[in-house]
């Protein structure tokens, strides 16, 4: 028996609120007022005064933003942050990445709190980065066009800051590890193939000196989307890799590049990985949960480094003498910071400031470990834990709050059950109690991934739903998210889909206990799965759902399968199910929203990039034509120079006015 839809005929981590919120990338921003230059509005302007809409943008049926209204909410955008990049291999300096303008830059920090010097200027957002491991004599990063994930590889000069392409464009490049020498590195490139034209994924693996990069030589050509270069064991002439087949499994492979022949070394699981000396470390389930191990890559003994800590690990760094161990578990949605010794004994960790730690990583000398923290109050920071002396030293210095944005709500953690009793969690943002009296609108923020997390950190933009509108703001872990464990992350696979669906439905039925919250006005948002979740919530509620906001959300399972990317596509096949299986496709077109866009009956927002490579934009087209028809109002906004999010801050700025002003509209509370 169908729960969610009635109908069986055949017919992507941050929601969009997150990706608003944080301007869609780590980093906050540069410049104040209006969207995205500096100083746009020294004063209110008028009510009647129309905001200017970015170039990019193609709206229809969306109301002008009125300037009152930006001007109002743009002290909530002006937040600065930094995140950690990588180290410098000798000195005591990093690279960070910060907002500059419209876009994410990479920015240079050579002492604590000292003036980070910008690095990059080009319009689109630098992705990744790291020095050149012998003297950091040059920085290697990567970068692609309007989001569109053909990132390419740049060398850059940190003194003249000359960038040079060592890459062409058209395919995705990831870079991999290095040589022995440290004068080559692999490179991965994907091949694209808008909009699904190859059959099957393909993946060559490249050897390239960056200071001669005409001189690359292909080593290997693998097929399927999955596979990742571990190690570079050059000497040998092979290659240790990982194929990863599903969010919760990967295999891990020894390549030898003169026969091409492969051997299989161990079935760790999932594919996260930081090699050090004669150890490969590696992230395995342990029954439900998901611990840190290392392999000898010489004898093949196995040690677990965290089989004392039973919570899933996230993230790791190994010193390169491979005598300390970082390991970052998630605990509850919040972060726990492990430190082991080389013999894997529980070292003490300093206080350090409260918030939620993003990133870890040590410094070659083996003492100072880099970590990126964010909390309520502030967005990422970086800090320096000295292992030696036990001391935490803050290096990065956030932009003075504006003065105009109220303090920001702390999370309050919640819990309820699902349809199958099932334990659900998450949080909410309660706005002030003195200043919002009476019961108050509800925002659902649905994460995408499905495998992402919603955690109590930096919630920017959002504060101002929060703090001047009075709109409850909810972050749900439904089943299917990470750090939970492995059962709970493969509760919605394949056939099981709709039940993350009914953990929402349960959360409506939470709402509706509330004494401060009104279940008749509660919205639903949510970005590529989550912008799933969002329709399908709408569909599957209608009585219950005032307005519904999807963004780069997937609208029809089937098309989405045939229309993603190919190295993306078994992967995606793996968590939704084989559309070219007959009783699976019928499936899958029954649990679409598009096959049941006729239950929509509360107002849309549909946000989408034209360039999204993972989520095509038609799966948003479609959507919106479909729920037209049947005579709801729907609002759609379509950015000609993003991809799968937004991370100009010009769009952003104004998407979230558009956000407002919808929420605004459906959520009022009617005479």
């Amino acid at each position: 028996m169908r729960l969610i839809f009635p109908s069986v005929l055949a017919g992507g981590a941050l929601s969009l609120l997150g990706a608003l919120a944080h301007g869609g990338a780590p980093g906050g921003n540069g410049g104040h007022g209006g969207f995205g230059g500096a100083g746009m509005w020294t004063n209110p302007p008028a009510p009647s005064t129309p905001a200017p809409i970015p170039s990019a943008l193609r709206l229809d049926a969306v109301p002008p933003v009125p300037a009152a209204l930006a001007h109002e909410i743009s002290p909530y955008g002006d937040f600065g942050g930094t995140r950690f990049v990588a180290w410098h291999p000798l000195a005591a300096e990093m690279l960070v990445m910060r907002r500059a303008g419209n876009v994410n830059q990479l920015f240079a920090l050579n002492q604590p709190l000292g003036r980070a010097r910008q690095l990059t200027h080009g319009r689109d957002p630098v992705r990744d980065a790291q020095f050149e491991p012998r003297a950091g004599e040059y920085i290697l990063f990567t970068r692609d066009t309007g989001g569109d994930e053909a990132t390419q590889l740049f060398r850059l000069d940190p003194k003249s800051l000359i960038e040079t392409a060592l890459t062409p464009h058209g395919e995705l490049y990831s870079p991999g590890p290095w040589n022995s020498s440290h004068d080559k590195l692999i490179v991965v490139a994907r091949p694209l193939d808008r909009p699904g034209r190859r059959a099957a994924a393909m993946v060559d693996i490249y050897a390239i000196d960056p200071l001669q990069p005409e001189a690359r030589f292909k080593l290997a050509s693998l097929a399927g989307g999955g596979w990742r270069v571990l190690r570079w064991l050059d000497g040998d002439n092979r290659l240790v890799l990982s194929e990863v087949t599903s969010g919760t499994k990967a295999k891990l492979w020894l390549l030898d590049m003169a026969t091409g022949r492969r051997s299989e070394l161990n079935d760790y699981e999932p594919d996260l990985e930081n090699a050090s000396g004669r150890w490969l470390y590696r992230r395995r389930f342990d029954g439900d949960v998901a611990r840190l191990t290392r392999v000898d890559l010489h004898g093949g003994d196995r040690q677990w480094v965290t089989r004392d800590f039973d919570f899933d690990i996230e993230s790791w760094s190994v010193a390169r003498s491979g005598g300390r161990i970082a390991a970052l578990a998630n605990v509850a949605g919040g972060s726990r910071l492990r430190l082991y010794d080389g013999d894997l004994r529980a070292q003490p960790v300093p206080p350090l400031p409260p918030g939620i730690i993003s990133a870890v990583s040590w410094h070659r000398n083996g003492r100072d470990l880099a970590v990126s923290i964010e909390s309520a109050e502030s967005p990422a920071e970086v800090y320096v834990l000295n292992a030696e002396q036990g001391s935490v030293t803050r290096w990065s210095a956030a932009a003075p709050a504006p003065k105009a944005a109220k303090a920001p709500v702390e999370a309050e953690p919640i819990v309820w059950r699902s349809f199958d009793q099932m334990l659900i969690s998450g949080f909410i943002y309660r706005p002030p109690g003195a200043a919002f009296p009476g019961r108050r609108p509800v925002v659902i923020a649905l994460h995408g991934g499905p495998e992402s997390l919603a955690r109590p950190g930096f919630r920017g933009r959002t504060n101002f739903w929060i703090n001047e509108r009075g709109y409850a703001v909810i972050y749900p872990n439904v089943r299917g998210s990470a750090g939970f464990g492995r059962r709970f992350m493969e509760a919605d696979n394949l056939k099981k889909r709709e039940d993350a669906v009914r953990d929402v439905g349960a959360l409506l039925d939470w709402i509706a206990t509330q004494p401060d919250l009104d279940a008749s006005r509660v919205a639903v948002t949510g970005v590529s799965y989550g912008g799933f979740l969002a329709l399908a919530t709408a569909a599957a509620y209608p009585n219950r759902v005032a307005a519904a906001v999807s963004s780069s959300g997937i609208s029809h399972f089937v098309s989405l399968l045939e229309g993603t990317e190919s190295y993306r596509r078994d992967l995606a096949r793996a968590e939704y199910g084989d559309e070219r299986d007959p009783d699976m496709r019928q499936f899958l077109d029954a649990i679409s929203p598009l096959a049941n866009a006729e239950r929509i009956r509360a107002p849309l927002l549909v946000c989408h990039g034209r360039n999204d490579p993972r989520v095509p934009w038609t799966e948003a087209e479609q959507i919106v034509r479909r729920v037209r028809a049947g005579g709801t109002p729907v609002w759609y906004a379509l950015a000609e120079d993003e991809g799968h999010g937004f991370s100009k801050k010009s769009n952003v700025d104004y998407l979230f006015a558009v956000q407002t002003m919808f929420l605004d509209r459906y959520l009022a509370k009617k005479p």
